[in-house]
């Protein structure tokens, strides 16, 4: 006997698939969510409507507010821009030196331990030529 249950949105009887199944289908969900959300059908697709509250008050009481507002957002975009060229310069400073110092670490290591740099192209080819020499010289022994 398989478990039935009652659709949330729909009031549908349907069996459910798991313990947490609790629409008929992923269109009951769906308006479930529109529902609980306060989206509205207009014309072919819905909308979240905006409560008439938010609409009716004013952003600003007066003219004045809003031209403080307009100073300080300038103010803060200035301090922003400022603070944009500080740090474009900084990334500047830091990859050069960083650029100066792996120049240094190749210059000394290149000078003082030729042998602990990475391997070439060239590298390889002659540890292939000494390997094969190697091997023809074993072969004419054995």
């Amino acid at each position: 006997m398989e478990k039935t249950a009652f659709c949330k949105h729909c009031q549908q009887q349907f069996v459910p698939r798991r313990s947490n199944h609790f629409y008929c289908s992923a269109s009951c969900r769906t308006k479930a969510s529109y529902l609980r959300n306060d989206y509205k059908y207009i014309s072919g697709h819905y909308e979240r409507s905006v409560p008439s509250k938010i609409e009716k008050q004013p952003l600003f009481k007066n003219s004045g507010d809003l031209i403080l507002a307009v100073q300080s957002l300038e103010k803060r975009i200035e301090e922003l821009n400022n603070q944009k060229r500080i740090e474009i310069n900084s990334v500047k400073d830091v990859a050069l030196g960083t650029v100066a110092a792996d120049a240094g670490v190749y210059a000394a290591k290149r000078l003082f331990a030729p042998k602990s740099l990475p391997a070439t192209k060239g590298d390889i080819e002659q540890l292939k030529l000494q390997l094969i020499t190697l091997n023809n010289l074993l072969k004419g022994i054995g």
